[in-house]
Protein backbone atom coordinates (compact mmCIF):
# COMPACT_ATOMS: atom_id res chain seq x y z
CA UNK A 1 0.00 0.00 0.00
CA UNK A 2 1.55 3.52 -0.82
CA UNK A 3 2.24 5.62 1.84
CA UNK A 4 -0.05 8.27 0.73
CA UNK A 5 -2.89 6.42 1.91
CA UNK A 6 -4.78 7.59 4.69
CA UNK A 7 -7.69 5.13 4.31
CA UNK A 8 -7.58 1.54 2.95
CA UNK A 9 -10.28 -1.38 2.79
CA UNK A 10 -9.18 -4.38 2.10
CA UNK A 11 -12.13 -6.97 0.87
CA UNK A 12 -14.08 -6.00 3.95
CA UNK A 13 -17.75 -7.81 4.99
CA UNK A 14 -19.01 -5.87 8.10
CA UNK A 15 -22.34 -6.17 9.72
CA UNK A 16 -24.20 -7.22 12.75
CA UNK A 17 -24.46 -10.80 14.41
CA UNK A 18 -24.67 -13.24 11.27
CA UNK A 19 -26.61 -10.39 8.72
CA UNK A 20 -23.55 -8.92 6.68
CA UNK A 21 -24.62 -5.36 5.54
CA UNK A 22 -21.37 -4.64 2.93
CA UNK A 23 -19.43 -7.73 1.43
CA UNK A 24 -15.72 -7.62 -0.53
CA UNK A 25 -15.44 -3.85 -0.02
CA UNK A 26 -12.33 -2.63 -1.41
CA UNK A 27 -11.92 1.11 -0.86
CA UNK A 28 -8.63 3.62 -0.87
CA UNK A 29 -9.01 7.20 0.36
CA UNK A 30 -5.70 9.61 -0.01
CA UNK A 31 -4.27 12.68 1.91
CA UNK A 32 -6.73 16.04 0.85
CA UNK A 33 -9.43 15.23 -0.37
CA UNK A 34 -13.22 15.21 0.71
CA UNK A 35 -14.80 11.89 -0.63
CA UNK A 36 -18.79 11.56 -0.05
CA UNK A 37 -20.15 8.35 0.80
CA UNK A 38 -23.83 8.26 -0.48
CA UNK A 39 -26.70 5.28 -0.75
CA UNK A 40 -30.20 4.51 -0.70
CA UNK A 41 -31.74 4.02 2.94
CA UNK A 42 -30.43 0.87 4.53
CA UNK A 43 -27.47 0.77 2.21
CA UNK A 44 -24.65 0.44 4.60
CA UNK A 45 -23.49 4.05 4.70
CA UNK A 46 -23.74 4.33 8.65
CA UNK A 47 -22.20 0.79 9.13
CA UNK A 48 -19.20 1.56 6.92
CA UNK A 49 -18.52 4.51 8.52
CA UNK A 50 -18.77 2.74 11.70
CA UNK A 51 -16.08 0.36 10.80
CA UNK A 52 -13.18 2.96 9.77
CA UNK A 53 -13.84 4.49 13.10
CA UNK A 54 -12.99 1.81 15.06
CA UNK A 55 -16.26 1.19 16.23
CA UNK A 56 -17.56 -1.86 14.74
CA UNK A 57 -15.45 -4.60 13.76
CA UNK A 58 -15.67 -6.33 9.93
CA UNK A 59 -15.99 -9.58 10.00
CA UNK A 60 -13.20 -10.15 7.21
CA UNK A 61 -10.97 -8.27 5.41
CA UNK A 62 -8.66 -5.01 7.07
CA UNK A 63 -9.51 -2.17 7.42
CA UNK A 64 -6.42 0.21 7.05
CA UNK A 65 -5.78 3.82 8.73
CA UNK A 66 -2.41 5.56 7.97
CA UNK A 67 -1.09 2.37 6.60
CA UNK A 68 -1.91 0.05 10.09
CA UNK A 69 -4.79 -2.43 10.08
CA UNK A 70 -7.16 -0.99 13.03
CA UNK A 71 -8.40 -4.05 14.23
CA UNK A 72 -5.01 -5.80 14.50
CA UNK A 73 -2.96 -3.51 16.84
CA UNK A 74 -3.12 -3.80 20.51
CA UNK A 75 -5.03 -1.09 22.09
CA UNK A 76 -2.69 1.26 23.08
CA UNK A 77 -1.69 1.43 19.39
CA UNK A 78 -5.20 1.86 18.07
CA UNK A 79 -5.52 4.86 20.85
CA UNK A 80 -2.76 6.61 19.19
CA UNK A 81 -3.99 5.69 15.15
CA UNK A 82 -7.54 6.86 16.30
CA UNK A 83 -5.87 10.20 18.23
CA UNK A 84 -5.55 11.36 14.95
CA UNK A 85 -9.38 10.74 13.98
CA UNK A 86 -12.14 13.43 14.62
CA UNK A 87 -15.52 12.08 14.32
CA UNK A 88 -18.80 13.83 14.01
CA UNK A 89 -21.87 11.98 14.60
CA UNK A 90 -24.94 12.23 13.33
CA UNK A 91 -26.77 13.01 16.80
CA UNK A 92 -23.73 15.30 17.81
CA UNK A 93 -23.54 12.73 20.71
CA UNK A 94 -22.39 15.43 23.03
CA UNK A 95 -22.53 14.52 26.71
CA UNK A 96 -25.42 16.05 28.68
CA UNK A 97 -23.86 16.26 31.69
CA UNK A 98 -20.84 18.26 30.78
CA UNK A 99 -20.85 21.77 29.60
CA UNK A 100 -20.16 22.69 25.60
CA UNK A 101 -16.21 23.63 26.70
CA UNK A 102 -16.14 20.30 28.77
CA UNK A 103 -17.01 18.12 25.74
CA UNK A 104 -14.90 19.63 23.06
CA UNK A 105 -11.98 19.14 25.62
CA UNK A 106 -12.95 15.59 25.93
CA UNK A 107 -10.61 14.27 23.17
CA UNK A 108 -7.83 15.85 24.58
CA UNK A 109 -8.41 14.67 27.64
CA UNK A 110 -8.76 11.13 26.58
CA UNK A 111 -6.41 10.52 23.72
CA UNK A 112 -3.86 12.73 24.80
CA UNK A 113 -1.44 13.36 27.72
CA UNK A 114 -1.12 17.23 27.00
CA UNK A 115 -1.66 19.32 30.02
CA UNK A 116 -5.23 20.68 30.90
CA UNK A 117 -4.43 24.08 30.27
CA UNK A 118 -3.67 23.53 26.69
CA UNK A 119 -6.71 21.50 26.04
CA UNK A 120 -8.85 24.38 27.41
CA UNK A 121 -6.92 26.37 25.27
CA UNK A 122 -7.08 24.39 21.97
CA UNK A 123 -11.13 23.80 22.73
CA UNK A 124 -11.75 27.82 23.42
CA UNK A 125 -9.95 28.59 19.89
CA UNK A 126 -11.90 26.12 17.94
CA UNK A 127 -15.02 27.07 19.23
CA UNK A 128 -13.91 30.64 18.62
CA UNK A 129 -13.73 30.06 15.15
CA UNK A 130 -17.00 28.61 14.72
CA UNK A 131 -18.53 31.29 16.27
CA UNK A 132 -20.08 29.60 19.73
CA UNK A 133 -17.06 30.70 21.68
CA UNK A 134 -19.89 32.27 23.79
CA UNK A 135 -21.57 29.22 24.55
CA UNK A 136 -18.73 27.62 26.41
CA UNK A 137 -20.01 27.56 30.02
CA UNK A 138 -23.69 26.13 28.61
CA UNK A 139 -25.09 22.59 28.78
CA UNK A 140 -26.05 21.10 25.16
CA UNK A 141 -29.54 20.93 26.23
CA UNK A 142 -29.34 24.72 26.67
CA UNK A 143 -28.02 25.24 22.61
CA UNK A 144 -30.05 25.09 19.63
CA UNK A 145 -29.91 21.83 17.07
CA UNK A 146 -27.69 24.27 14.65
CA UNK A 147 -25.18 25.20 17.36
CA UNK A 148 -24.96 21.88 19.11
CA UNK A 149 -23.91 20.66 15.51
CA UNK A 150 -20.82 22.97 15.56
CA UNK A 151 -20.01 22.45 19.27
CA UNK A 152 -19.96 19.01 17.77
CA UNK A 153 -17.57 20.06 15.18
CA UNK A 154 -15.50 21.70 17.16
CA UNK A 155 -14.96 18.79 19.67
CA UNK A 156 -14.38 16.52 16.55
CA UNK A 157 -11.15 18.69 15.15
CA UNK A 158 -10.20 19.74 18.74
CA UNK A 159 -6.68 18.21 18.10
CA UNK A 160 -6.44 18.96 14.32
CA UNK A 161 -6.89 15.40 13.19
CA UNK A 162 -5.69 13.95 10.11
CA UNK A 163 -8.68 12.50 9.25
CA UNK A 164 -12.61 13.81 9.85
CA UNK A 165 -15.65 11.44 9.73
CA UNK A 166 -18.82 12.89 9.19
CA UNK A 167 -21.98 11.13 9.81
CA UNK A 168 -25.03 12.64 8.36
CA UNK A 169 -23.55 16.52 8.88
CA UNK A 170 -26.41 18.34 7.60
CA UNK A 171 -29.38 16.14 9.21
CA UNK A 172 -31.68 18.85 10.50
CA UNK A 173 -30.03 21.97 9.77
CA UNK A 174 -31.49 25.18 8.19
CA UNK A 175 -29.63 26.21 5.14
CA UNK A 176 -27.54 29.03 6.91
CA UNK A 177 -26.10 26.33 9.60
CA UNK A 178 -25.64 23.88 6.71
CA UNK A 179 -23.41 26.14 4.67
CA UNK A 180 -21.30 26.64 7.38
CA UNK A 181 -20.94 23.47 7.86
CA UNK A 182 -19.86 23.43 3.88
CA UNK A 183 -17.46 26.13 4.14
CA UNK A 184 -15.73 24.42 7.48
CA UNK A 185 -15.32 21.23 5.25
CA UNK A 186 -13.37 23.12 2.63
CA UNK A 187 -11.17 24.71 5.24
CA UNK A 188 -10.07 21.43 7.07
CA UNK A 189 -8.86 20.18 3.86
CA UNK A 190 -7.16 23.46 1.84
CA UNK A 191 -6.42 25.09 5.10
CA UNK A 192 -5.72 22.29 8.00
CA UNK A 193 -4.78 19.49 5.42
CA UNK A 194 -7.10 16.61 6.39
CA UNK A 195 -8.92 14.39 4.83
CA UNK A 196 -12.88 15.12 4.83
CA UNK A 197 -14.95 11.69 4.82
CA UNK A 198 -18.66 12.71 4.75
CA UNK A 199 -21.52 10.23 4.71
CA UNK A 200 -24.84 12.24 3.93
CA UNK A 201 -27.82 12.15 2.12
CA UNK A 202 -26.95 15.73 0.86
CA UNK A 203 -26.58 15.77 -3.16
CA UNK A 204 -26.09 19.22 -3.16
CA UNK A 205 -22.89 19.04 -0.46
CA UNK A 206 -21.74 16.32 -2.89
CA UNK A 207 -21.94 18.17 -5.90
CA UNK A 208 -20.36 21.01 -4.61
CA UNK A 209 -17.88 19.98 -2.11
CA UNK A 210 -16.71 16.03 -3.00
CA UNK A 211 -13.54 15.11 -4.59
CA UNK A 212 -14.85 11.94 -5.09
CA UNK A 213 -18.03 10.50 -4.46
CA UNK A 214 -19.11 6.02 -3.18
CA UNK A 215 -21.86 5.36 -4.03
CA UNK A 216 -23.28 2.08 -2.01
CA UNK A 217 -25.70 -0.26 -3.19
CA UNK A 218 -26.88 -4.05 -3.36
CA UNK A 219 -24.13 -4.93 -0.64
CA UNK A 220 -20.96 -3.27 -1.65
CA UNK A 221 -19.94 -0.65 -3.84
CA UNK A 222 -21.39 0.10 -7.05
CA UNK A 223 -19.24 2.97 -7.84
CA UNK A 224 -16.60 5.79 -7.47
CA UNK A 225 -15.52 8.68 -9.08
CA UNK A 226 -15.85 12.52 -9.26
CA UNK A 227 -19.39 13.98 -8.72
CA UNK A 228 -19.18 14.89 -12.67
CA UNK A 229 -18.41 11.55 -13.51
CA UNK A 230 -20.93 10.20 -11.56
CA UNK A 231 -23.89 12.48 -12.66
CA UNK A 232 -23.63 10.77 -16.44
CA UNK A 233 -23.42 7.32 -15.05
CA UNK A 234 -25.55 4.79 -16.56
CA UNK A 235 -25.69 2.62 -13.45
CA UNK A 236 -29.17 2.45 -12.06
CA UNK A 237 -28.48 2.92 -8.68
CA UNK A 238 -26.10 5.95 -9.45
CA UNK A 239 -28.84 7.36 -11.24
CA UNK A 240 -31.25 6.79 -8.38
CA UNK A 241 -29.18 8.86 -6.51
CA UNK A 242 -27.98 11.84 -8.64
CA UNK A 243 -31.44 11.63 -10.43
CA UNK A 244 -34.46 10.59 -8.72
CA UNK A 245 -34.49 7.69 -11.23
CA UNK A 246 -35.70 3.82 -10.46
CA UNK A 247 -32.97 1.65 -8.77
CA UNK A 248 -31.81 -1.51 -10.85
CA UNK A 249 -33.67 -3.48 -7.76
CA UNK A 250 -37.59 -1.72 -8.41
CA UNK A 251 -36.96 -1.90 -11.91
CA UNK A 252 -36.16 -5.60 -11.92
CA UNK A 253 -39.40 -5.92 -9.39
CA UNK A 254 -41.47 -4.25 -12.09
CA UNK A 255 -40.37 -7.00 -14.80
CA UNK A 256 -40.84 -9.79 -12.26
Amino acid sequence: MSSAALVELRDVVVGYGELPILTGVDLRIDTGEIVSVIGGSGSGKSTLLRAMVGLLEPAAGAVCLFGQDLYATRPRSRGRLLSRVGVLFQSDALFSSMSVLDNVMFPGRKLTDLPDAVIQELALIELARLGVADLAERMPQEISGGQAKRVALARANVLAPELVFCDEPTSSLDPINAAVLGREFTRLRDDQGSTVILVTHDMEMVRTLSDRTVVLAAGGICAVGTPATLERSEDLDVQALFHGEPTRESQESKRA
